[in-house]
């Protein structure tokens, strides 16, 4: 079994970053015997891709995994700090919603932000949420 420290996801870039995504989807729709095709990942890291690098679409009745909250799931994946600052203008850039997170909202999906660099330490997200 492979373990993964915080420290060495620290230390991943962009692409990498992407790929231990992709890979840990794949194994969340295999470990619950969905399709792999279900997942969509590609291109370059940099380009433009509307705010998601990763995705799962699954049938609207397939239900939530594990991981993947939402039958429709898309992940931006960043390796950088993302306060609630940089997560409103990734989200929100020049301050109008996404359209790919206007998508996700119409089919009651989830948007996950996956950073590298931030922290989930108990006291942040307790300050970060009042």
């Amino acid at each position: 079994m492979l373990e993964l420290t915080g420290e060495h996801v620290a230390r991943l870039g962009d692409e990498d970053l992407r790929l231990l995504v992709v890979k840990l989807c794949e194994a969340e729709l295999r470990r619950s015997g969905h399709a792999i095709s279900a997942l969509r990942a590609g291109g370059n890291q940099t380009a433009s891709d509307g705010g998601i690098d990763v995705r799962v679409q699954l049938p609207p009745r397939a239900g939530a995994l594990d991981f993947i909250p939402r039958p429709s799931t898309g992940f931006q994946v960043k390796c950088e700090d993302m306060p609630a600052t940089a997560i409103t203008s990734e989200m929100r850039p020049a301050g109008q919603l996404r359209q790919s997170i206007k998508e996700l909202i119409a089919e009651a999906g989830a948007y996950i932000i996956v950073s590298s660099k931030g922290t989930l330490a108990d006291a942040f997200l307790r300050e970060a949420s009042s």
